[in-house]
This record gives C-alpha cells, structure tokens and sequence, in this order.
C-alpha cells in the first residue's frame, strides 16, 4: 500500500546526517555501476516548465522519478515516485521540496568530504535560501565550520540567517556586505544564489580553496565567474551531461573547461577518480542535482516514515493490471 507523505512528514522522518549517510552509499552504487540514469526531461511551456528526472538503482532495489514543475507568478512544486524494482509497486508518493534542499547539502558534504582540506575551515556562504541553510548546516554536520560569513543582496535575510545559526549551533557568523568580503580569506565557500550575473570572482580565491556551487540549474543562471573555472585545477560535478548541458556558468565556461575534462563525484566516492591531491589545490564541486540523490534519499524517507508510522496510506493504487497466465 503506497503512502503519502506530506512536506511536513519529510521534515519529522530525516535529518541532515540521514541525508548524507543516504548520499554516500547512494554514489557509491553508482560508482560501482547498478544505477541507470537517463537524460531527464525540460519541457517549456507558456507559463513556465516541468521537468521530470528518472533513475533505477538496481543494487537497492529503487526505482521513481522526481518531477519539478515553475509556474510563473505562483511557484515551484516537487514530488517523487517511488517503486520497488522487484515487484514494480508503488510505494510513495513523497513531496519533495525539503528531500531537494536536503540532497543537495548532503551532496556538497560528500564532495567537501573528498574535495576540501581537512579540518575546520573559515567558511562564506552565498545566499540566504533554504538551499544556502542547507549548505551551511551540512558543513557543520560534517565539522568543517571554524566560523562563516554570509552575504545575500537583501540585508534583513543574511541578518536573520546568521542569528538563526548562531543560536542553534553557537556558531561564529557575522553577516556581510559584499560576496567579496565573505570570501576575503574563506577556504571553504558555499555558494547558492539564483542569478543571471556571477557571484564569485575567481581572483578572490586563495590558494587551497574549496568551492561548492548548486545555484545555477538553468542555462540563464549564472554563479561562477569564468576564471573561477580556471583557476580550479580539479572540478568534480555530479553529472556532466547536466552540468554542461543546464548551468549557465559552466555552459559560458566552456572555452576553458570540457565535460571530459572533470570527475563525476561517483568516481570519486567509488575511488575510480583522484580526490584532493595538494593542500594548495583551488577545487570546485558543481551539482545541478540527479535523480539518484532524488531517489536514494526519497528511499530513506519512505523506510523512516514506516517506521513512525508517518504517512496516509492510499489503498489499492494505482489499479494493478495482471499479466495474463
């Protein structure tokens, strides 16, 4: 019997811990091969676009889809299919607005994991959003915040976030007024804005610095400036085909870096692909998100909220047809 599990049950069923545990074993699965991964689909339309991404993951035993509609002048819904492989039943229907913003901060933790110097770090964030918490609150989850800086165009909001941290971890974070100022001295900088027009310079970042960058996931997006992409001498996306196909930086940067010139953070995770070599290495991390972090996460959901009892139950849907004998 499928369930529905509301956005509010995502919320009570998994943390950001789940989420990076359920990252991590999910690249590695693909790493080793038992994923299948699609092109996903971007349909136009007048008022905006649907895009709906599908992956198996044939070792666990999941398979779904994610589908993300925008509506102009209204918004952005999520949601998520999730099926059994082995009896193709459904057995969720999750929406998927935080299992989104929490993927993509558990992703960057794996990536910052095999990318960044170890150890705390003085941090900058980029952005206020529920993207940008997730990227912060990541970073903590894995020990790599010393103390952070955050800049977003809207004072009140890089004001509240930083209180927000501050009194939840007692975190050390000022708020700021440039993105040059958050990155003057950062190591670690997270960046998630929605913009037309870079944020980062590259010429702001010192020798060693890692960069997470999940903002930018259509072609008219920009985030990182060119040189950024020059100046990283490893750069590790979660999926060539999106990344130089939907991120307008990576898409303007393409006269300086190839898709078959990075590593896809499976190879990395899998160890089929070099991580972090010298301490003054400047490494860059670009998602735009797969449906493997979709599902993957959406797995561990469903299994939490079995066990919590959270969730409607819907029955008998949809209508089995058999197969004739």
């Amino acid at each position: 019997m499928p369930l529905l599990i509301t956005h509010e049950e995502v919320r009570q069923a998994v943390s950001m811990a789940d989420a990076i545990d359920a990252m991590e074993a999910a690249f590695l699965e693909e790493g080793e091969g038992h994923c299948i991964l699609p092109q996903r689909i971007n349909m136009p339309v007048n008022n905006g676009w649907l895009r709906v991404g599908p992956v198996a993951m044939e070792k666990s035993g999941w398979m779904g889809f994610k589908a993300m509609n925008l509506t102009k002048g209204w918004g952005v819904r999520y949601q998520v299919h999730l099926y059994r492989i082995e009896t193709g039943e459904l057995l969720a229907i999750i929406d998927a607005q935080h299992l989104t913003t929490l993927r993509t901060g558990a992703t960057s933790a794996v990536a910052t994991l095999l990318l960044a110097r170890p150890g705390k770090a003085v941090t900058a964030l980029l952005g206020s959003g529920p993207e940008a918490r997730a990227q912060l609150h990541a970073m903590q989850a894995i020990g790599f915040v010393s103390e952070a800086r955050v800049f977003s165009p809207t004072a009140v909001n890089r004001e509240q976030l930083a209180r927000d941290f501050a009194d939840e971890y007692g975190m050390v974070i000022r708020p700021v007024a440039s993105a040059m100022e958050a990155c003057d001295g950062a190591s670690l900088i997270l960046a998630a804005v929605k913009s037309t027009e870079p944020v980062i310079d590259g010429a702001w970042l010192q020798p060693g610095a890692h960069v997470n960058s999940v903002g930018t996931a259509r072609r008219d997006q920009r985030e990182l400036d060119i040189e950024t992409f020059r100046r990283a001498s490893r750069i590790v996306v979660d999926t060539r085909e999106g990344v130089f196909g939907e991120a307008g930086d990576a898409v303007a940067a393409a006269d300086v870096v190839s898709p078959a010139s990075v590593s896809e953070l499976h190879e990395l995770v899998a160890g089929k692909s070099a991580k972090r070599m010298a301490d003054d290495e400047i490494t860059l991390f670009k998602s735009v998100g797969t449906g493997i972090q979709d599902i993957a996460l959406a797995a561990a959901i469903y299994q939490r909220a079995l066990d919590q009892g959270l969730g409607t139950d819907l029955g008998e849907f949809p209508y089995l047809k058999r197969n004739a004998k």
